[in-house]
């Protein structure tokens, strides 16, 4: 027996290396849908003010050159208030001394121009109370758990509102036309769960006045809500939506065209206290598919468009390293490679449970740059010197994505290993992605990725072009971090940030289809990094 026992060890280990082999199988002739860039959105309490400032205005025209996103929203459309050094909104409405309405769309329409001028399109959030509007403030709730500061009930003149929402939806169609308005998004208030429970039918009148004051102006207009983040509160309010008295008709419900919710990954509350909270791309899967039973509720809502219009590792915008550390996440690549984890994890629930994501919007925008502070963890996408964030490169990778997604077959279960793979007529286009939430900073080790693609026509020449990013490629953290750290931009040298900001590409290789039309090759990718893999045939 003894002679047969060295050939059936290696059979034995061979067969061993097939089971643990990460190994993506691409059918290249199996659309399983549309790339449909959901993820394309960001926002800021603080974006009526950056979008004006150099900073602000080169990340708009960044964001329009490199479509990394699609839609921008903020607060305080109707309201000015200064937090932290900040002025947030704008002045949209007074009164003269008869109590007559004065508006003034001025700012209002130069931040929306500038959005559009780049190609990028407004989620109009109708909130919150101007002064002359807004009831005395002793004995009312104010602000909610996470640091907000508004006034949670209603105006003191119910049709003054819907006379300013009216106002504000015609002046939109005015300056901008009808055709552009009606690819826009229209939201009243934000995270109203912050509302004592006995105020939100206060809320609900709201919503059914805002239905009422922007589809009045057109129906064609989109209107939703309610930008909540607790589950318990959007059950109430879709229950008002699908089965109350409406406010302005009487008649049972109120229109909805999307549903709007937050995820964060944790509270900014929690930091620095135990418990230690990870932020985990799970959660947010389990939020979603919670949220999908729930809606299973609400027949009448089915297709109804689904947005998490807000979201982060971890919400208060304004908390920096220096005071939590952990908060390094928000200036790393942690932060991109969350994002590609969490858009695969909502494109397989999207296949495999039906329900899509139409929206995924980023909380942050250029804080850190009308600052000129680098890296101070908030969670911004750019950063002193108008340098990218690793996040912003993140949505930049991502925008290299093509129209048709493809069916991805893993061999086995791995929450660290995923890959997105889509195509057009003329190229494919992979993002392949090793990262686990738990990993410090300083994770080291690789895994080697064997990618099997079919479906292609035989024997034919194909290049294969990789963008990677990891510790030591398109990683403006680290280039920052190896400059020495630099507290701000003066009197440096910004030269090396800017290239690594710029998706640079590794020396590219040559794969031929094999007679069935298939290509096989290894990607070797180290933990805590990403990568664009661009495969077209050779001319």
């Amino acid at each position: 027996m003894s002679k047969f026992y060295f050939p059936l060890l290696l059979v034995m280990i061979f067969a061993q290396a097939l089971s643990q082999e990460n190994r993506f199988e691409v059918k290249a002739n199996v659309e399983v849908g549309n790339n449909t860039e959901f993820w394309k959105a960001a926002g800021s309490d603080h974006l009526f003010y950056h979008s004006l400032k150099p900073a602000g205005q080169y990340l708009l025209k960044r964001m329009g050159i490199s479509n990394s996103h699609h839609y921008l929203r903020s607060h305080h459309t109707f309201n000015q208030d200064l937090k932290h050094g900040v002025i947030r909104g704008q002045n949209v409405y007074s009164e003269d001394p008869e109590g007559h309405p004065i508006y003034d769309f001025s700012n209002l329409n130069k931040v929306f121009r500038a959005y559009v001028e780049n190609g990028l399109k407004p989620i109009v959030e109708y909130d919150y109370l101007p002064d002359a509007l807004s009831r005395d403030k002793k004995g009312v709730s104010v602000g909610n758990d996470e640091g907000m500061t508004m006034i949670n009930t209603g105006p003191n003149d119910w049709k003054k509102w819907s006379d300013l929402m009216k106002a504000t939806t015609q002046n939109f169609v005015d300056e901008f036309g009808i055709d552009e308005v009606r690819t826009w998004y229209f939201e009243v208030w934000n995270e109203p769960d912050g509302w004592p429970e006995e105020e939100w039918e206060v809320f609900y009148k709201m919503y059914d006045l805002f239905v009422d004051a922007v589809t009045s102006v057109d129906s064609k207009l989109r209107v939703g809500g309610p930008a909540c983040y607790h589950e318990y509160f959007l059950k109430s309010f879709l229950n008002h939506v699908v089965n109350g008295t409406n406010y302005v008709t009487g008649k049972k419900g109120s229109r909805i065209d999307f549903i709007s919710y937050h995820i964060y990954g944790l509270s900014g509350k929690w930091l620095n206290n135990e418990p230690h909270i990870q932020p985990q791309v799970q959660r947010f899967s389990q939020s979603v598919l919670w949220l999908k039973r729930l809606l299973k509720n609400y027949p009448t809502l089915k297709g109804t468009e689904f947005h998490i219009n807000e979201w982060g590792l971890s919400s208060n915008y304004y908390r920096t390293v220096a005071q939590y550390p952990e908060l390094e996440y928000r200036n790393s690549i942690s932060s991109p490679l969350f994002l590609f984890k969490l858009v695969d994890a909502l494109y397989q629930i999207e296949d495999h449970y039906n329900f899509p994501t139409s929206m995924l919007l980023y909380w942050g925008f250029s804080w850190e740059a009308d600052e000129d502070e680098f890296f101070t963890g908030k969670r911004e996408l750019l950063t002193a010197g108008n340098t990218p964030k690793p996040i912003q490169t993140g949505f930049e990778m991502l925008a290299q994505l093509q129209p048709k997604r493809l069916k991805v077959v893993k061999n086995k279960k791995s929450s660290r290993l995923g890959m997105i793979a889509t195509r057009s007529q003329e190229k494919m286009v992979f993002l392949v992605y090793n990262y686990e939430e738990s990993d410090g900073e300083k994770v080291s080790g690789n895994d080697i990725i064997n990618i099997q693609l079919s479906g292609l026509k035989n024997k034919l020449n194909y290049k294969v072009e990789s963008i990677p990013l990891d510790e030591n490629n398109n990683n403006t953290y680290q280039t920052w971090r190896s400059m020495g750290s630099p507290i701000n931009s003066k009197s440096i040298d910004l030269e090396p940030l800017k290239k690594a900001a710029t998706l640079n590409k590794v020396k590219p290789f040559d794969l031929q289809t094999n007679g069935d039309g298939e290509l096989n090759f290894d990607v070797n990718l180290k933990r805590r990094s990403a990568q664009i893999l661009v495969i077209q045939p050779k001319n």
